[in-house]
């Protein structure tokens, strides 16, 4: 049973912490703007309503995370375009790697491609050079 709680929280062990730290910064949130409007309510000589704080709050946390979402959103499509980018040239890059190795094995009269096992890679360069 240990071995199978250590492995779940090794697997899910972030999303726990996230989880904790957005009910975390939530709860921080709640608390910081109730003191903020139970101040105005006093100030102003108003009675303090959970309806009235509700939307206040309600409302602060759209915002929040709408802000939160349009930064998201930025970002992926940035990362997705620098993807994009990096990758594109990485893959000619490749390609063209792959034409010299091409060009340098039927140079070498090696036109087939290697055995993907060593022990007959090792075995037919023996046959191949004598050695």
């Amino acid at each position: 049973m240990k071995g199978r709680t250590h492995e779940h929280l090794r697997r899910w062990g972030a999303v726990y912490v996230l989880v904790i730290l957005f009910a975390g910064s939530w709860v921080g949130q709640f608390l910081a703007q109730l003191s903020e409007f139970t101040s105005e309510q006093r100030q102003h000589g108003v009675a303090f309503s959970w309806g009235d704080f509700a939307s206040t709050f309600m409302a602060s946390t759209f915002e929040n995370w709408q802000s939160e979402w349009l930064q998201l959103v930025f970002q992926a499509i940035l990362l997705l375009g620098a993807k994009h980018l990096i990758f594109r040239a990485d893959s000619e890059d490749l390609e063209r790697i792959e034409k010299k190795i091409d060009d340098v094995r039927a140079e070498m009269g090696l036109a087939e491609k290697p055995p993907s096992d060593p022990e007959r890679a090792s075995d037919k360069r023996k046959q191949q050079y004598g050695r």
